[in-house]
């Protein structure tokens, strides 16, 4: 097998009536956090990806499961495509609420893409547990997860940005970076220098010139204006940049 499949040790007899949850992710300590948080209320079991997990077996053994309800992490596995887990559970019936690295403020393209794909709702991995707790209850009465606005919008969005070839490229070059890498390549389309981006991080000047070249050289431009520059093809401020997810 290659995933890790774990059973709520609550799941017994007398949680029968309990609807049934997968929660589908990457990192065991996540899952097992969401686990003793929704044990009372959900029968749940956690498929955890591991780098030789492919869709197709992650999405036989959640079916299998027979779950009322999924949840998906937008990056699931090291080498897994969340959108098409999610759109294979969706395919086959499955209520799917992804759970995304970024707030829907920073990166209203990516919750779009998680709504076209198939995902039901979708929430940021920092909602509080209460919000995910109603939404999931929300879902499981078929009822809309999302503002129909809302939706529609960041639907929108992640159309015209797909039809945007340049903004695409851009962003999945921006993608390679590091969290590191992401930091500091926001400040530069801020203004700063690499004089003051060390300033205030506390390191060493050459230190941040050398994490800039690492950053020139995967975003294939020669100077730091082209590196802004891609930033604002891919359609994000210098705030919106993303966390690895």
């Amino acid at each position: 097998m290659d995933f890790h499949v774990s059973t709520s040790s609550t799941a017994t007899a007398t949680s029968i009536r309990r609807p049934r949850l997968v929660i589908i992710e990457e990192h065991a300590a996540v899952a097992d956090l969401l686990d003793a948080t929704l044990w009372g209320q959900y029968r749940v079991r956690s498929m955890i990806a591991s780098p030789q997990t492919s869709v197709a077996a992650l999405v036989a053994a959640t079916r299998a499961a027979r779950p009322d309800v999924v949840l998906v992490a937008s990056r699931p596995g090291p080498f897994v495509d969340g959108e098409a887990v999610i759109g294979r559970l969706a395919e086959a019936g499955v209520p799917v609420v992804a759970l995304s690295s970024v707030e829907v403020d920073a990166d209203p393209v990516h919750w779009g893409r998680l709504l076209l794909a198939g995902a039901v709702g979708v929430l940021p991995k920092s909602a509080d547990l209460a919000h995910l707790r109603s939404m999931l209850d929300v879902v499981l009465a078929g009822q809309e997860a999302l503002c129909p606005d809302l939706a529609a919008r960041l639907r929108d969005a992640a159309v015209r940005a797909a039809t945007d070839d340049e903004c695409w490229a851009a962003r999945e070059r921006l993608c390679a970076l590091s969290p590191r890498e992401r930091e500091v390549i926001g400040k530069l389309a801020t203004g700063r220098c690499p004089t003051d981006i060390a300033r205030e991080d506390v390191v060493a000047e050459a230190t941040v010139r050398s994490q800039i070249k690492s950053i020139l050289a995967k975003l294939e431009v020669r100077s730091q204006l082209g590196a802004v520059a891609v930033v604002r093809r891919a359609g994000w401020s210098a705030a919106q940049l993303p966390a690895a997810s």
